[in-house]
């Protein structure tokens, strides 16, 4: 069984922690009389107006500011294959911390800790670390993503639900197959389809991939997309009786009765407690993973178009989940 650890709670209480810093891993940038203010940049491969994963990007820097008292800042739609220059810049810049929102921000970011020494560089969704400089975490993904597909298990009237997702790496892997999971702990019987797009952003290939699902009878769909997903909620739209599942925040205002959940797993409180580490000074450059906890609050956001039986039930799901009780296997398996 896994040992789960507790997250620490950020409150306003880390600003002291600006002034305990010391040279050996405090911030570079900034100066506030004695009070260095730690620099932190962020890198998006999309735009935050998709509600989504980028969203939860600009929701950290937010955290980040009021937290922590940092001056915080993001660039969105990073091509990956220029990320080596966006991290090349904000380190030249003096920004004592810049992450990468992604796994496919990792290669560059091995790049630019080796460039530059000095300078702190985090990827999430990611397994890199170098030992010094370069840090990286991911979630237990499955954690969150098996009480999403227990909701859709239990949701659905066909007994074929699917996911629609960006790229296959590591962590990606991990939440599509903990939906698949989830879905069939509600239901043994339950027919799963899933499929990666290969572009987190493209809403036509998402659409395109959503309608072969539906072709195939699937009345309830999980999203692991960023702009993307407005693809699948539009084939859900010309699907009466079709249901959408997304991630990162409750956007069921979009398209009331389509998107029927999402499942709430923002990163900001994770980023959080790396800048502690730096702050305190137990910033170790090693791959980190974080469990859902116990603390968590819901995993899945509630509407009106799902019975507050059905809801409850997956509640109930996560609390054993939290706890060790029901162990969620991580596979990594890409289909096909």
């Amino acid at each position: 069984m896994r040992t789960r650890k507790m997250l620490p709670v950020l409150a306003l209480s880390a600003l002291l922690a600006l002034t305990a810093c010391t040279s050996d891993g405090a911030p570079q940038g900034g100066d506030n009389g004695d009070e260095p203010t730690l620099r932190v940049a962020v890198i998006l491969p999309g735009e935050t107006t998709d509600k989504g994963f980028n969203k939860t990007g600009e929701q950290t820097v937010e955290l980040l500011e009021k937290e922590f008292g940092a001056e915080a800042t993001l660039t969105e739609s990073v091509n990956p294959a220029q990320q080596v220059d966006v991290y090349r810049q904000y380190a030249q810049q003096g920004y004592d911390l810049v992450v990468g929102w992604g796994g496919q921000f990792s290669d560059g970011a091995v790049a630019a800790a080796e460039e530059f020494p000095d300078t702190k560089f985090l990827v999430v969704s990611s397994a890199v670390e170098n030992g010094s400089n370069l840090a990286s975490y991911d979630t237990a993904l499955e954690d969150w993503h098996f009480v999403g597909g227990y909701l859709m298990g239990r949701l659905s009237k066909t007994g074929v639900v699917g996911q629609v997702s960006g790229q296959c790496f590591a962590s990606t892997a991990s939440g599509q197959n903990g939906t698949r999971d989830g879905a069939k702990y509600a239901n043994p019987d339950i027919e799963w389809l899933a499929t990666y797009t290969g572009d987190f952003e493209d809403p036509t290939k998402a659409q395109q991939a959503a309608q072969a699902m539906i072709d195939q009878g699937a009345d309830m769909l999980a999203t692991n997309l960023n702009q993307g997903v407005y693809g699948v909620v539009q084939a859900a739209k010309a699907s009466p009786g079709v249901g959408v599942v997304t991630e990162w925040l409750d956007n069921s205002a979009d398209a009331p009765g389509v998107i029927l959940s999402g499942v709430d797993k923002s990163y900001a409180r994770f980023v959080g407690v790396k800048v502690q580490q730096i702050l305190d000074g137990t910033w170790k450059g090693e791959h980190e993973r974080f469990f859902l906890p116990e603390d968590w609050g819901p995993a899945i956001f509630k509407t009106a178009d799902i019975p507050d039986d059905v809801y409850q039930d997956a509640l109930d799901v996560q609390a054993k989940i939290a706890s060790g009780e029901l162990d969620v296997v991580r596979d990594e398996t890409c289909p096909g």
